[in-house]
């Protein structure tokens, strides 16, 4: 079966490279290109991430399908689902309010799952990727692009993180 062009290969970079991907590459979904721009348009001031005050749904409504939330608690941190689009769950992503995203990853692959979200909250920096999913899916989801951002109430300490998901085909299409 032959696997659709990845936006890091087309861009010369291999999947997976030396370090993380902080801003949607050329060739991202338009979807994760458009809430990183909206993230970045809604920062209260330079140096300063926004929180979930500032987010207003209706300002991208064609993103909240695909838009999922997750809670940062704790030292070290927890994260929790507080929201999931409904793309999401019509993909059969196993993301409902309430779930620690720990619980929902194979054991082999928690440590990279959960480093990923530390990332985020940790350095307040944005983390992209694309590749095969973590978590199991009701639907043949061959891959997927998400990107998760840093949401501060008050512009420095990582509290939330919001994410959007897009699922691809195996012919490349998204799902």
């Amino acid at each position: 079966m032959s696997r659709a062009p990845h936006p890091l290969e087309e861009i010369g970079l291999p999947p997976g490279g030396d370090g993380p991907i902080t801003r949607p590459p050329p060739g991202a979904s338009a979807k994760i290109v458009a809430l990183y721009e909206y993230w970045r348009r809604i920062a209260p001031g330079p140096g300063l991430l926004p929180g979930r005050q500032h987010l207003d749904p209706t300002d991208i409504p064609q993103l909240l399908p695909y838009v999922w939330l997750v809670d940062v608690a704790g030292s070290p941190p927890r994260f929790r689902c507080r929201l999931a689009g409904t793309a999401l769950v019509s993909a059969g992503s196993p993301l409902r309010p309430g779930i620690d995203l720990e619980d929902l990853v194979a054991p082999a692959l928690k440590g990279k799952a959960m480093s990923e979200f530390c990332f985020v909250a940790e350095t307040r920096q944005p983390l992209w990727f694309r590749g095969k999913a973590n978590a199991s899916y009701d639907k043949q989801i061959f891959e997927l692009e998400r990107i998760h951002l840093p949401l501060a109430a008050d512009g420095t300490t990582v509290t939330m993180l919001l994410c959007l998901t897009v699922f691809y085909e195996t012919t490349g299409k998204e799902w």
